[in-house]
């Protein structure tokens, strides 16, 4: 019938073209529905081209008229509406202009009466296609609605591809329509058929040993396929450095018992190296500067090198990294890492007066200087088949560090007592060498783009260090963080974090005269590379950077949490409230936590996400209002 409809509605589109081709401007409207059928009944009924010149004759006219409604009870019918009452005049306006009024009385809607929608096959219980069965759009007594109809069978037929199911079909499939009372019975059966496996993958390459490029799979051969692993397969690969462009392209044997996917990888080698610098700004850093070099592929065993520099006006930062990996032969997905580093720094070290963060005294102005250098395994982890992945580094770590404050050279504020910097002295110049132990580990699952990017990211580690084989200071640390973003709606999106870290190194009490009473406090013996620092856009808002930290020097411990609810009101904006509770300190049983709570804005650009918030620091006098700054995705 539908093509029969369309078969007419072009003879009435050629006989309008043919017979009044010298039209220059024809205006239509469409009265009586509202969207999608008034979409659908444009595209059916395009403008008409009648030429001023043209004689139309009452047949041609009646003959137009009849095709005209006929094309738009067709456009009326996937949206359950089998008897519209349509009329169609056409009128000259002007010498050239034309005018086609379609008036639609949409009638009685067809309701469905029945629905049978049936699961059958061996993925029956996948759990997608369970979600997509009990969220079917369609339900009884509702409009027939064939547009959802078909989105949704092409839907489930692209949600089991996805899972490996590559001969699923529809074994029944139906719309039976009664005219006459307006209803509709449906019937859908989904038959799964067998999941497909990964097949062999074969590389077309000479650039490096076909065993690297093998260690990153996250999937072996005989697992089920999943397109999901495909793609994360094809951005491993690209992460890999070693080339330009890669396509992988599937060979699909399904007569095999089970059926399988074989891969072929094609591949453009890269340059070599790699040379990238960016700047910024930040309301924490300031001004800031990196520059990054990279050899992708030293050898045919895929190592490679990076290296990095940086440097920040906050505290005139200064840092250099440089990292070796090599992978494994013996082992899938397993690295050697080498890692060696430099940082320095300038800082104030400030006594706050009665723990008050607000005001502090200067004692003495300074550098601290860091070098390491780091050597581990990385083991790579799949968890759920691929679909995530757990990093785990085992590792050794050297730190230098050197303290090298001067209390004689404060000379801000001018005519303040010297005395108490008298007696920090002894603290403020020191060296320490430690020697670390521990493992590392790092759990990313983050997908999506923009305000759509949903999921999780763990990190933690624990690592200690011990004078028995040569560390001056003896400690032991443990942290964990967790980051969470999900969608309660398509607008609405809740972002929670936590942090706790602990160190059980010794403190040092130093006390000194100050003006009206002594000063003392405790001072964490931890290298200040290891110590804990709270307070910032990325931390608890409302605070300036690292401000919670003891007295400028970091601390044992950390406790922060955040929520945060945020809402787009446009496609690219966002309007978001939060709470932040946190802060670094060296006693357990005294955290003295910190509450920051403001309103934000975001902006998602095609260079990252641009956050802007107004927080309020709830412990600082005044309830000043702070302004915090980022660009870049960084909330996982």
């Amino acid at each position: 019938m539908r093509s029969k409809h369309c078969l007419q509605f072009a003879v009435l589109c050629t006989a309008f073209l043919s017979a009044m081709a010298y039209a220059d401007s024809v205006e239509y409207e469409v009265v009586g529905v509202d969207e999608p059928m008034l979409t659908n009944v444009r595209n059916h009924v395009t403008a008409f081209r009648i030429g001023s010149s043209a004689t139309v004759n009452t047949r041609l006219r009646r003959r137009l008229t009849d095709d005209a409604i006929r094309a738009t009870e067709d456009a009326m019918r996937p949206y359950g509406y089998f008897n519209p009452v349509v009329d169609v005049e056409i009128n000259q306006r002007e010498k050239e202009t034309w005018l086609i009024t379609i008036e639609v009385e949409t009638g009685p809607p067809t309701l469905i009466k029945s629905l049978d929608l049936e699961l059958t096959g061996p993925g029956k219980e996948l759990e997608s296609l369970v979600s997509w069965y009990e969220g079917f759009p369609l339900k009884q007594g509702q409009v027939l609605n064939q547009i959802a109809w078909d989105k949704a069978k092409l839907g489930v037929l692209d949600l089991l591809e996805e899972s490996g199911y590559l001969q699923a079909d529809f074994p029944r499939h139906a719309i039976r329509v009664d005219p006459v009372v307006n209803t509709a019975r449906l019937e859908l059966v989904v038959d799964t058929g067998p999941q497909a496996v990964m097949g062999k993958v074969t590389f077309n390459q000479d650039i490096v040993n076909d065993d690297v490029l093998g260690n990153l799979r996250r999937f072996d051969e005989g697992d089920a396929y999943h397109s999901f692993l495909l793609e994360k397969f094809r951005l491993d690969l690209w992460r890999s450095g070693f080339f330009e462009d890669i396509e992988v392209v599937e060979r699909r044997v399904l007569t095999a018992q089970p059926p399988r996917v074989d891969f072929e990888v094609n591949f453009t080698s890269r340059k070599k190296n790699t040379y990238q610098g960016t700047i910024g700004y930040g309301t924490d850093t300031l001004a800031r500067f990196q520059f990054f070099y990279g050899r992708h592929l030293l050898s045919p065993r895929g190592d490679n090198f990076d290296l990095g520099v940086g440097w920040q006006q906050k505290d005139n930062q200064f840092s250099v990294l440089a990292n070796y990996r090599l992978p494994r032969k013996t082992e899938t997905r397993q690295f050697w890492i080498t890692s060696a580093g430099l940082q320095t720094e300038n800082r104030q070290f400030k006594i706050s007066a009665n723990g008050d963060i607000g005001n502090r005294l200067d004692i003495a102005r300074g550098s601290i200087n860091d070098y390491w250098l780091r050597l581990g395994k990385t083991r790579v982890r799949n968890i759920r088949q691929g679909f995530e992945q757990l990093f785990e580094t085992v590792f050794v770590q050297y730190l230098n560090e050197e303290f090298d404050f001067n209390p004689t050279d404060l000379v801000d504020p001018p005519g303040q007592d010297i005395s108490p910097r008298v007696g920090f002295d002894d603290f403020l110049r020191n060296t320490s060498n430690t020697l670390a132990i521990g493992m590392d580990w790092n759990w990313p699952e983050i997908r999506g783009r923009g305000f759509q990017t949903v999921g999780h990211h763990e990190r933690a580690w624990v690592f200690t260090s011990n004078d028995a084989w040569g560390s001056d200071i003896d400690f032991t640390q443990v942290y964990l963080s967790s980051r969470w973003n999900f969608l309660a709606t398509d607008r609405l999106k809740i972002l929670l974090r936590a942090e706790a870290g602990y160190s059980n190194a010794s403190n040092i009490d130093v006390t000194a005269p100050g003006p009206g009473s002594d000063l003392s406090i405790a001072v964490t013996e931890l290298p200040s590379l290891y110590r804990f620092k709270a307070g910032g856009n990325q931390s608890v808002r409302g605070y300036s950077f690292e401000s919670l930290d003891n007295n400028g020097l970091g601390s044992n411990n950390i406790f922060t949490s955040s929520a945060e609810v945020e809402y787009r009101f446009h496609e690219n904006w966002s309007a978001a409230a939060f709470v932040d509770v946190g802060n670094a300190f060296n006693d357990w049983s005294d955290p003295k936590l910190k509450l920051g709570t403001g309103l934000g804005l975001r902006w998602y650009s095609i260079i990252g996400a641009l956050r802007l918030d107004f927080a309020q620091g709830w412990a600082l006098d005044g309830d000043p209002w702070r302004i915090h700054l980022s660009i870049g995705t960084n909330l996982l």
